[in-house]
């Protein structure tokens, strides 16, 4: 990772409890999970300022892949992460997306190797219901704040759990991941 995203991830990381981005250790996790299986095709639902999204696109640019990210919330957080990527010279490698899903989940590419789920929580199970026929086989959905939203995630991770040809793992990291695979 190059030292000018280094600073801008510093200075996200400044602001991250006002704009609930993800951990630093959840984010290198998930980076490290995009290189290791070499996925070159990522949907994530809730942009917020960009920061994990950098992580990301940081992972998908040595694979020569690409971020599809979306935003709902146009006044504030839209802005804020088209000024992330506009600085982070990562940008062809990032489609930012304006819009709330399930509705505005892109219709191309067809399948996703990895879903990033870190939004409204109550709406898991719609972006699941919406996105399960478009993750590749062996593909993955990560969820966040499985520990500090459990009470709202209860639906989703039960449905997870109970949907044919998934293998769900939790891992305590930052606010606690749900990781599904697609058998």
């Amino acid at each position: 990772m190059n030292n000018k995203l280094k600073n801008i991830l510093a200075e996200l990381e400044k602001t991250s409890s006002l704009y609930w981005n993800i951990s630093r250790p959840t984010a290198i996790f998930i980076n490290s999970i995009i290189k290791e299986a070499k996925y070159k095709t990522i949907l994530e639902v809730g942009t917020s300022t960009g920061y994990s999204g950098l992580w990301i696109a940081e992972a998908l640019s040595q694979n020569n892949g690409h971020l599809y990210t979306m935003e709902s919330h146009a006044k504030g957080r839209f802005a804020l992460g088209e000024e992330t990527f506009a600085k982070s010279g990562l940008q062809k490698h990032i489609t930012h997306i304006l819009g709330h899903a399930p509705e505005a989940i892109p219709t191309t590419p067809k399948k996703f190797d990895l879903v990033f789920l870190d939004a409204t929580k109550e709406e898991y199970v719609d972006h699941f219901e919406a996105l399960k026929s478009r993750i590749k086989k062996g593909g993955t959905i990560i969820a966040d704040n499985l520990y500090s939203h459990s009470i709202p995630l209860k639906p989703f991770v039960e449905k997870i759990n109970s949907t044919p040809d998934w293998k769900v793992y939790e891992i305590a990291i930052g606010t606690g991941l749900l990781i599904g695979v697609k058998n």
